[in-house]
């Protein structure tokens, strides 16, 4: 019987983490296996009390700001599919006879893309 309790406990448990929604993020900077700059968003923090998206396309997404070499870069990107399906998202920043000093992320900012745009952080990094 105790066996029971603890495995119904445990589906329970597996159940809630796997509704959780995100709101939050964290991003290191890496260089993959031909030593090209990628940005590495990953999920770290949930609502709990939210359902998790089946959707693929529009609801989560970031604000890079970055420069490389001095040239200034700002863009939003639509991390959903690749949050639903891998569980990170990478962005290419720049390739291999970059090096890592000359790569400077100025702000990565998560927000919600099924939110009205005027909620949508502003492109104002320079």
């Amino acid at each position: 019987m105790k066996k029971l309790i603890l495995v119904i406990a445990l589906f329970i448990g597996v159940t809630n983490i796997n509704a959780q929604r995100i709101y939050g993020i964290k991003h290191t900077v890496e260089a993959n296996e031909y030593g090209n700059w990628s940005l590495i968003v990953t999920p770290n923090q949930f609502h709990a009390h939210e359902p998790k998206t089946t959707e693929i396309e529009g609801i989560y997404a970031i604000l890079v700001c970055f420069t490389v070499k001095g040239k200034q870069t700002q863009k939003y990107i639509d991390c959903t599919k690749d949050f639903v399906e891998e569980g990170e998202k990478r962005v290419y920043l720049a390739s291999s006879y970059k090096k890592r000093n000359e790569i400077n992320i100025k702000k990565v900012t998560f927000f919600r893309r099924d939110e009205p745009r005027e909620n949508w952080p502003k492109k104002d990094c320079y």
